[in-house]
């Protein structure tokens, strides 16, 4: 049935919430009031959105710790044949009292289909919900710390104001997060960014931030006089949108923005500099480091005090601090290959150098760790990295390679002693230019993404996932694909990316008989290599991509932590059915796959047929083998109301040889003119013959 691709357009106004939107489509989160929840609380949200959230009987999370009940719907009367519909649904959400702290995707489930990704803030204090007009001072929301106060930015020139008490010598902190609960809302054509103005009784501003972390801003401010103040939340352009929710932290704990070193080895135990109001306790912290691998965030004991989380990077690569000064080749810091790298850009135009020795002809993977929109790489460097020679020479550089991070491979041309070096693009610097270098040999590798996120499936129809590869350092080999998890009822075919080719098609199949339900899988990649002349097996997962709304009608992509199958009730295809299934070409050839399409007695709508992903004619996924293509003007692809239509695709006379490539052809529904959905054929195995 639908794949969980929703191509976005122009915009998707409420109005397009009629009968037919809401046979077809499913729920679109925008946003969660209050959008933080305390651990060891119940509390109760609101999640709005578009489409329809009627009969949403389930939400899904990511990570654990995370219960839900549906609070129950009051569908609104209708005159038929007109449906209900729904534009919000309230959970009831008990989280456990070691629950993860932060942002957390989630999704819900209806009838129809499984949500877009929506987020939610795991909090440690008090949720305080923002109450009436305190657009001025005067109408303040009173408020103790430390608490989380959620509000929104809900309509142009909104201000909102919150007043304290403060003590003299306390060191109090503010952030918000507002514009981070937005990064995976797939359909907001407008993002907040907010800013924070401190001020003390009588008005007189005492402090302001903007743009921290990425568009939130964090202030820290050291109170001279006991005394009320007040604390303003607004877009820094006042701007306002109802969907624009925000937490703001308020606290007179100690904060560590960010630490360093900010990486370290399994279970070592060290010494981090807080970047911060902690760092006003203590200069110093002990930390050990965790067991788990990857980037992740750790809070620290300072003075018997827990900090907020903040980001920690956990490798076995060995660690190196550079050492200042180290602003010229001359003076670089010596490392040796592989090895982890911790520094930090400490002031405008500081330049960090490291030399190492290198083999002819044996790659160097540089790749830097900081600052990526999206995460919780929340550095303020945007760094810019070269290979030199001893004197100065520039071999390589790069700038952006993950977000604002850089990475290279480095071939060295002859044995001897290189130098990198590491600068913020606009040569700024500061306690918060932290960052970490991964040096290590470029070893054959590979990762994988999946478009899309979700899928959603009608008893005894389709779906279809398209796994794409990005190879490094010379791998060229297979790569198994599979999906663990799966609903009851739900099939898959088995997928092997062949090595002449950069992504395969998964076809998620629903049983006749399957029950409605939703499920988070996990899909895992699997592959041998040789590494330092031995094989290895490379095992990595597949990350999930949701597409995101771009200004336009453009089909933007963005990773996220879900990826979820649901069955569902039928829809407006039932089935797409093809003859044949099996197919075998030899160079030159053509074949004819028939595609019959099974309505619902309902639907009369007009359907298109394709075998490749596009939308607006860019491709964003190809299946088919190299040397094989659609022959469009012998093909019939849009049906408008009828059931029948066909595809011929043609090898090249240069084809190459491949066994058993799994392919379908995607039947697409468009619900009004800027959204199209699509639904899939079982999987058809393509061979090319010598």
């Amino acid at each position: 049935m639908r794949t969980a691709s929703v191509f976005m357009g122009l915009t998707l106004a409420a109005t397009v919430l009629t009968s037919a939107s809401a046979q077809t489509s499913y729920p679109m989160i925008t946003h969660v009031h209050p959008v933080a929840v305390q651990r060891g609380k119940t509390t109760e949200v609101a999640v709005d959105g578009q489409m329809n959230f009627l009969g949403v009987y389930k939400a899904l999370f990511e990570g654990t710790g995370i219960t839900a009940e549906i609070v129950p719907q009051v569908p609104p009367k209708v005159v038929p044949p007109q449906k209900p519909v729904l534009r919000s649904v309230k959970l009831k959400l008990t989280v456990a009292a070691d629950a993860a702290l932060g942002v957390r995707d989630f999704r819900v489930a209806a009838p129809m289909g499984v949500s877009s990704v929506g987020q939610l803030l795991i909090v440690d204090d008090p949720v305080v919900v923002e109450a009436g007009d305190n657009n001025t001072r005067e109408k303040a929301n009173p408020i103790a710390l430390p608490c989380v106060v959620c509000g929104r930015i809900e309509a142009a020139e909104d201000v909102d104001f919150f007043k304290l008490r403060a003590e003299a010598g306390q060191t109090l902190t503010f952030e918000v997060l507002c514009a981070r609960l937005q990064d995976r809302i797939h359909d907001l054509q407008k993002h907040a960014d907010p800013m924070l103005t401190l001020y003390d009784a009588d008005g007189r501003e005492l402090a302001a931030n903007d743009d921290y972390y990425f568009a939130d801003p964090l202030l820290s401010y050291t109170i001279q006089k006991t005394g009320d103040y007040y604390i303003q939340v607004r877009d820094s352009k006042y701007d306002g949108d109802p969907r624009w929710v925000y937490a703001l932290i308020a606290t007179p704990r100690p904060c560590a923005a960010h630490v360093f070193p900010i990486a370290g080895n399994p279970g070592q135990a060290l010494d981090v500099e807080p970047v911060g109001s902690a760092a006003l306790l203590q200069a110093k912290v002990p930390f050990k480091v965790p067991d788990s691998l990857g980037i992740g965030q750790f809070q620290l004991d300072v003075k018997g005090m827990k900090t907020n989380p903040t980001t920690f990077i956990v490798s076995r690569l060995p660690q190196v601090l550079e050492v200042e000064p180290n602003d010229t080749p001359e003076q670089a810091t010596r490392v040796t290959i592989p090895c982890g790298i911790n520094g930090r850009i400490g002031t405008r135009r500081d330049l960090d150098h490291f030399v190492f020795t290198a083999t002819k002809g044996k790659a160097i993977r540089f790749e830097v760790k900081a600052r990526r929109f999206g995460t919780v790489l929340n550095s303020s460097l945007d760094s810019f990295i070269d290979v030199m020679t001893p004197k100065g020479d520039v071999l390589a550089s790069n700038d952006d390679a993950f977000g604002k991070d850089s990475a290279l491979v480095f071939t060295p041309p002859a044995d001897g002693d290189y130098v990198l070096r590491i600068r913020d693009l606009n040569s700024k610097g500061g306690p918060t230019f932290v960052y970490y270098i991964e040096a290590d040999w470029a070893l054959p590798d590979y990762s994988l993404r999946v478009d899309c996120d979700k899928a959603m499936i009608g008893p005894g129809s389709s779906a279809a996932w398209y796994v794409q590869a990005t190879r490094r350092n010379g791998f060229t080999g297979p790569i198994k694909v599979e999906v663990k998890g799966l609903p009851k009822g739900v099939t898959v075919n088995a997928l092997t990316i062949p090595a002449t080719m950069n992504e395969g098609l998964l076809v998620l199949t629903a049983a006749p008989d399957a029950p409605l339900d939703a499920v988070n899988v996990a899909l895992e990649g699997s592959a041998a290599a040789m590494i330092n002349g031995k094989e290895e097996t490379l095992v990595r997962p597949v990350t999930p991509i949701q597409e995101i709304y771009l200004p336009g009608g453009g089909r933007g992509r963005f990773e996220v932590n879900l990826q979820t199958v649901s069955v569902t009730e039928p829809s407006d295809i039932l089935k797409v059915e093809v003859k044949p299934q099996v197919i075998v070409l030899k160079p030159g050839q053509e074949a004819r796959i028939d595609v019959t399409i099974q309505r619902r007695a309902d639907f009369d709508k007009g359907v298109s047929l394709d075998i490749l992903l596009r939308h607006l004619e860019q491709p964003f996924a190809n299946p088919l083998p190299p040397g094989v293509t659609i022959e469009a003007g012998k093909s019939k692809t849009l049906l408008g109301g009828g059931t029948q239509g066909h595809i011929v695709i043609k090898a090249a006379p240069g084809a190459a040889p491949i066994e058993n490539v799994p392919i379908c052809v995607l039947a697409h529904v468009s619900v009004n003119f800027v959204v199209k959905v699509s639904y899939a054929s079982p999987a058809i195995l393509l061979t090319i013959e010598k």
